[in-house]
């Protein structure tokens, strides 16, 4: 879920590392940050978060701890460590045509977009991301789209 403009954020002093690199599998990277004066940390691996000691829920309580972990996730995107993209389906369409094209259907902050990929542009169907989210989370999303397509 995205952080509206008009919310105050909660995470202050956010910081990213990668700790295990250079090997797909093994990847993580590593946070951490401060809520109302206490510091947290956690690890971020395959799109899991796991918590340091202590975890959140112990000192803020359980539902603070999920509108952190919301925005966790979304400065994790914000730092390229997270995809945006929550669900992506990726067809070919108007085979053996001069039309030939690959369509894209994806989720991203429970918003549904839907567009072309052809070579390296994207044309988007209405709604347009750019309506809804950031140029460089747009730009974040594109470039997940090419590498997808690229391997389809």
């Amino acid at each position: 879920m995205a952080i509206k403009n008009t919310e105050q954020r909660q995470v202050r002093n956010f910081q990213v590392e990668q700790i295990i690199g250079g090997h797909p599998i093994h990847k993580r990277h590593e946070f951490s940050f401060h809520v109302d004066g206490c510091q947290f940390k956690g690890h971020f691996h395959k799109d899991e978060i796991t918590w340091m000691h202590p975890h959140p829920k112990q000192i803020i309580g359980e539902e603070k701890e999920a509108e952190i972990k919301s925005e966790i996730c979304e400065l994790l995107g914000q730092h390229g460590v997270a995809s945006w993209i929550e669900d992506i389906e990726m067809t070919q369409v108007f085979e053996n045509t001069a039309r030939e094209r690959r369509q894209v259907t994806l989720t991203v902050r429970g918003h549904e977009f839907k567009g072309y990929v052809r070579e390296t542009e994207i044309h988007w169907f209405h709604p347009h991301p750019q309506q809804k989210l950031k140029d460089k989370h747009v730009d974040a999303i594109e470039k997940e789209i090419h590498q997808k397509a690229a391997s389809f």
